[in-house]
């Protein structure tokens, strides 16, 4: 038996030149753990197996055709980690069942809160729900037995939790979420098959190393956009000394604490991996491919803190400065944070999101702004570095007030870290299947409940993010679409006003005002200003287009340099008359006036169901926060629908609420 475990891009299918080797594209490598972890698990259970790193190779149709042919696989593993590798693989998917006929197609990742969809509309014959290390050691043995796709004998495998296939009589099953391996059994996986699959597929093992970041930056180091506030002296000293190393990703631990309700949770609970064989990799990782900084590619870095507190350990003794990709701002303390900056830590990202009040009930997100704010002071102090622009709009219940409360709370924490007023757009939500938000959406009818439907959404939602993510926005909010678009300046532009309103807060001195107002705010903007227009007139655009171009970036100039002396009643009323003139634009040009919608932000949904969506008043009526979480919507509106759900449709609900 032949086993070929696949990484999938994600995206709209077009044309992209290869991730490695770097240089062609903006788009980073991503290292094909999913795929790796299954192979280690096979592995010590005699099977053995072949990576072909899809994503990063970025090969073509008759690339893929040509490897297949070479490999002939019976078994073929396809890694979907985001939903938005949909299309990718509906396309491989074809591929290989032209290809290779009798080939098993396997589908794992996060993709799989799709799986009805998979099995429906792609060449999928079988998808892994959560954790894939088990269900497909077990698949194995079932295939070793019925190597040619013998339908009849799926009976089989109902016996595997973690599956959903379709069955003889093209029934949907699903078997609950996979077993998942303990925490002491959970390890490092090398990176020698990957690299022969490299070897063997790419023509160079070497083009391992163009997956690693490159440190050229102090953006770089730290593991974050580059602000004012991570330009100390400590860290450009770092980066002189490291300019031109690697740095690699690590996990110290797998799942999360928390539920918010726009995230997916197809793996159960969480676990923290055992310092002894995370020693060893560091190890590796070091002397194997000359790391010296490291990603801690956790969701919640820092919830087990014992075991925290020896990974830091683990990277000080060898001499690895690191970051913490994701961390509740409730897992840490000063103290924590202390001894995790006195063990090389660098920086540390949290899931902040929002400052509303009102959308962290929504989210469930089970913290405040205030204890988010501490956090981040307590950052401040101790001389490590964060993310500030990390917010989100868009959930049921946004308001333009709580857009507003988002903003000024952005701002406090800019000015709290000693960033400059510039601020960055704010992530749309995206109701992602497998979600509370995506079965809300579905409820009040923006998101179909059919097969065809559900696709179209998919296909929508992987397409690039133009017009700063607004334009693969599902409307979730009770406004309309040019408010929607008006919230992208107040964020802006409201989040400077306030900006403005900390320096005023914090300073008595006149002269202090002015200087910090200065360097903070005009003299950045002008900044901006002159870079936009460098990049803008880069380009030999027509002498009207260049026109445009010119009064677009003046204009923006201009509402930042009067904004500390308009009342926001003024600069929102400006900001309402520029909008709905942009918004005409982004009309004629994306909206299709008939046909089919390109773009998730102008799919005007027919069957809005008003008596499920949460409004202002529902808010009002609550008692607890728990009833704000679209969790609590959720099944208050499935009460309320009262549907009587067939077995199939059942386990399907099962994979829609995920864990």
């Amino acid at each position: 038996m032949k086993i070929l475990l696949c990484s999938v891009p994600d995206g709209a299918i077009k044309y992209s030149p290869p991730l490695v080797p770097r240089g062609k594209t903006n788009t980073l490598p991503i290292f094909p753990l999913g795929i790796q972890r299954v192979l280690s698990s096979i592995q010590e259970h005699g099977y053995d197996g072949e990576i072909y790193d899809i994503n990063n190779l970025r090969h073509s149709d008759e690339e893929i055709i040509s490897n297949l042919i070479k490999t002939k696989p019976n078994v073929i593993g396809l890694s979907g980690p985001l939903s938005h590798c949909y299309p990718h693989l509906k396309r491989i998917s074809k591929i290989i069942r032209e290809t290779l006929p009798d080939a098993w197609i396997i589908v794992g990742g996060n993709v799989s809160g799709s799986a009805h969809i998979l099995l429906n509309k792609t060449h999928t014959d079988i998808t892994v729900v959560g954790d894939g290390e088990i269900p497909f050691l077990k698949l194995l043995r079932f295939f070793e037995k019925n190597l040619k796709r013998d339908f009849s004998k799926f009976d089989e495998l109902l016996e595997i939790p973690g599956l959903a296939f379709l069955d003889s009589d093209n029934k949907f099953n699903f078997t609950g979420f996979a077993e998942q391996l303990p925490a002491h059994k959970m390890g490092f996986p090398d990176y020698d098959a990957w690299e022969n699959g490299l070897e063997k597929f790419g023509g160079n093992r070497k083009l391992v190393f163009d997956v690693f970041d490159e440190i050229n930056s102090i953006g770089d180091l730290l593991g974050l956009a580059e602000e004012r506030s991570h330009r100390t002296k400590e860290y450009i000293d770092l980066f002189k000394k490291y300019v031109g190393k690697r740095a690699g990703r690590i996990q110290t631990s797998k799942g999360c604490v928390a539920k918010c309700t726009f995230c997916q949770r197809a793996t159960h609970g969480y676990r923290s991996f055992k310092a002894e064989t995370l020693e060893e990799r560091v190890i590796e990782l070091k002397n194997k491919y000359d790391v010296v900084v490291l990603s801690i590619d956790d969701e919640n870095f820092g919830s087990d803190k014992p075991k925290s507190y020896e990974s830091a350990k683990v990277f000080k003794k060898h001499g690895i400065y690191w970051f913490a990709e994701g961390a509740r701002a409730s897992s840490v303390t000063y103290e924590s944070l202390k001894f995790y900056k006195e063990n090389n830590m660098m920086s540390i990202r949290f899931g902040i999101e929002t400052g509303s009040k009102k959308i962290l009930e929504v989210m469930e997100k089970k913290t405040t702004k205030e204890k988010v704010y501490n956090a981040i002071s307590n950052c401040k102090k101790l001389g490590i570095s964060t993310a500030i622009e990390v917010m989100m709009v868009g959930m049921p219940g946004e308001t333009r007030d709580t857009v507003i409360e988002t903003a000024e709370y952005a701002a406090s924490l800019r000015y709290l870290v000693g960033n400059d007023w510039n601020t960055s757009y704010p992530v749309w939500a995206a109701a992602i299947p497998g979600t509370p938000l995506y079965e809300y959406s579905q409820q009040v009818g923006i998101i179909g409940k059919t097969i065809d439907e559900e696709e179209d959404y998919l296909i929508r939602l992987a397409d690039e993010m133009e017009g700063h993510g607004i334009l693969n926005y599902l409307n979730k909010t009770d406004v309309d679409r040019k408010e929607l678009f008006l919230w992208t300046y107040i964020y802006r532009y409201i989040g400077k006003k306030a900006y403005v309103d900390e320096i005023l807060k914090n300073n008595s001195s006149i002269t202090k005002i002015v200087s910090e107002i200065y360097k903070q705010c005009f003299k950045e903007s002008f900044r901006t200003f002159k870079d936009d227009l460098k990049r803008r007139l880069h380009k030999k655009y027509p002498l009207k287009q260049n026109l445009y171009q010119f009064l677009s970036v003046t204009t923006k100039f201009l509402i930042a340099f009067f904004t500390p002396f308009l009342p926001r009643k003024l600069i929102i009323f400006i900001l309402k008359k520029i909008s709905d003139h942009n918004y005409k634009d982004i009309e004629k040009k994306y909206k299709n006036q008939s046909g089919r919608q390109k773009y998730n932000f102008f799919i005007d949904p027919k069957n809005i169901k008003n008596e499920y969506k949460f409004t202002n008043e529902r808010y009002l009526n609550s008692k607890r926060p728990i009833e704000n979480s679209l969790r609590t919507i959720v099944k208050k509106n499935s009460e309320l629908i009262g549907e009587n759900l067939s077995k199939e449709d059942m386990q399907l609900d099962r994979i829609a609420k995920m864990q």
